[in-house]
């Protein structure tokens, strides 16, 4: 019998995760499942091939991101989702702790390095898949191998953004590495007297941040034990255990190893050159890279050439094999529900669609609270006070007595077990992924709704205000990164960045509300029989995009239409415009 037989026999749970071997949300899903000692089967999506993009694959996670659980019937996708649901339904081996104010420390550092992610992804795209890409196909042979998956024209211009290493300008790169280091620094001060980020023990924190991390030689960042002695000596004892070294994949090895060397930079300055340009020994050392490229890496999930075999038949869940488990939620089981006596700051912006949502949140609990309120027309959330609140930089962030939670989400599942009142999510571990689930999948827009939210909401009120390019240095508070400034300025001027195009940007939000309609068809919520905190998220977005001009009447849209109206009844609505 062989290993694979073995594991499929062993996977007495059903458990299908859909994987990329250099993926970091994927590994972090794959380090959870070995140390909870459970078995699972693979179904490789290759991001290289943007199988990711495959309508087979989207029917299965919409987000279009890898990793995806099936667990039988169910599905969970969402790397931090994925976890939360291992954890409640297979809570034997505990990696969340039960003490509520550890469990939201655990939950901020998963914000935290989700909000680092952006930041590294656009990097990586530009140091290492560009060139890479660019080494290994043409630029026919990149679409061609792309088209194997998607026709979408956002993902193949996207596809040609890479090969053209065109993610990023250089100005952007040196921005985007003083962020990522500056983030490393926050966790070297984390990491001073400590050996775990969160309590006194391994948490599901290390599960979430290491792996990506470990990624930043990659991209030309070296974590010098000189300047990051904590971090170093943390990652050091999470290498040596079992769960790290066995999800170490191939890919992996192979980018550590060419990180070592300076080919990477050499390649994209090279690669940057027409031909004509290039010197002879220049482009003799691209042909023999270019047949070294596959072994050297790995193998076939990092590079091929433009005769790959097609993308691969994506496997279905399970159907009626398995019957999963119901499990209640630890989110109502390990807060002090009726919590009496409290002293909420809420920092916000009345523009701001994520601050509405908590807004609504502690009025169907009949909760007071205080407002600060934080300009991001002059970019006060990412000023240093305000990143002293939240290092994150986004809004808003809560605070409750002497605790400081941020990312609205995790906000929501604080309030709902802290305090009675409406309860916006359910009891039961599969309905709260769901719930979850969709506000990954609202939150997936936030590369298209970015540029679209500045560009026809924050503008117009900047402008009113009298805030014009030319005035950004007056009017934004001192210490903001001048990357945030260039970008204010940018939109102001009506010039503002997309990853492909306004128009693509708009067509891909649509799509997302595709999804949304076909499950409102014939329901009145988004996930069980009453409103959740996945309606709120979804109504406090979909509400500004008149304003960015897109289309949601009821004629496309009329399960969102109805939706919608229905929401706005809610007394808490009405009373937080």
């Amino acid at each position: 019998m062989s290993g694979e037989e073995e594991l499929q026999r062993a996977n007495r749970h059903g458990l299908l995760l859909y994987d990329f071997g250099a993926s970091p949300c994927a590994r972090r899903c794959r380090i959870t499942l070995i140390e909870k000692g459970l078995y699972w089967d693979t179904q490789t999506i290759d991001l290289s091939r943007l199988e990711q993009r495959n309508p087979a694959y989207l029917e299965i996670n919409p987000n279009g991101f890898v990793p995806t659980l099936a667990h039988g019937e169910r599905v969970i996708y969402e790397s931090n989702v994925i976890t939360e649901y291992l954890e409640d339904v297979f809570p034997e081996t505990p990696l969340y702790p039960s003490d509520p104010w550890e469990l939201a420390q655990v939950k901020m550092w998963q914000s935290a390095e989700a909000a680092m992610a952006k930041d590294y992804r656009a990097l990586m795209y530009q140091r290492v898949m560009g060139p890479l890409l660019r080494l290994t196909r043409s630029l026919e042979e990149a679409l061609a191998v792309a088209r194997r998956s998607t026709s979408d024209p956002a993902d193949l211009a996207w596809e040609k953004r890479i090969w053209r290493l065109a993610v990023l300008t250089p100005t952007e790169e040196t921005e985007y590495q003083d962020r990522l280091l500056r983030w490393l620094d926050a966790l070297e001060k984390r990491l001073e007297d400590r050996d775990s980020l969160v309590g006194e023990r391994f948490s599901q924190a290390e599960i979430s941040v290491y792996p990506r991390v470990a990624m930043y030689p990659y991209i030309g960042l070296r974590i010098d034990p000189r300047r990051y002695p904590n971090v170093s000596r943390w990652m050091r004892q999470l290498r040596g255990r079992p769960s790290f070294a066995r999800t170490l994949s191939a890919q992996d090895r192979g980018l550590a190893r060419l990180s070592r060397t300076p080919l990477l930079p050499w390649l994209a300055r090279t690669l940057r050159k027409d031909e004509g340009e290039r010197t002879r020994w220049e482009a003799l050392s691209l042909a023999v890279l270019k047949r070294a490229a596959r072994r050297f890496l790995g193998g076939e999930e990092i590079a091929s050439d433009g005769a790959a075999a097609p993308a691969r038949r994506v496997r279905r869940p399970r159907t009626g094999e398995i019957a999963p488990r119901d499990a209640p939620s630890r989110l109502f089981g390990s807060a002090v529900a009726g919590k009496r006596d409290p002293r909420i700051t809420l920092y916000d912006d009345p523009h701001s669609p994520h601050g509405r949502r908590i807004r609504i949140l502690l009025s169907e609990k009949g909760l007071a609270w205080k407002t600060v309120p934080v300009d991001i027309g002059r970019m006060a959330h990412k000023a240093p006070d305000f990143l002293a609140i939240n290092p994150n930089g986004e809004l808003p962030a809560l605070r409750d007595g002497e605790r400081t939670i941020h990312d609205s989400q995790l906000i929501a599942e604080y309030l709902d077990a802290s305090y009675d009142g409406t309860r916006l999510h359910p009891r039961d571990a599969y309905l709260v992924a769901q719930v979850r689930m969709w506000l990954a999948l609202e939150a997936g827009t936030h590369k298209e709704f970015r540029p679209l939210f500045y560009l026809h909401i924050v503008r117009p009120a900047s402008l009113a205000a009298g805030i014009t390019a030319e005035r950004v240095d007056q009017v934004v508070p001192p210490g903001v990164h001048p990357s945030h400034l260039q970008w204010l300025r940018d939109a102001l001027r009506g010039e503002v960045r997309f990853d492909t195009s306004e128009a693509l940007a708009r067509e891909i939000i649509l799509g997302k509300l595709e999804v949304i309609e076909r499950r409102l068809a014939d329901r009145a919520y988004l996930v069980g029989d009453s409103l959740s905190m996945a309606d709120l998220g979804w109504f406090t977005r979909i509400e500004t995009f008149p304003a960015l001009g897109l289309e949601i009447g009821g004629q496309r849209f009329p399960g969102i239409a109805r939706w919608l109206d229905a929401i706005r009844l809610r007394p808490a609505v009405a009373a937080n415009p």
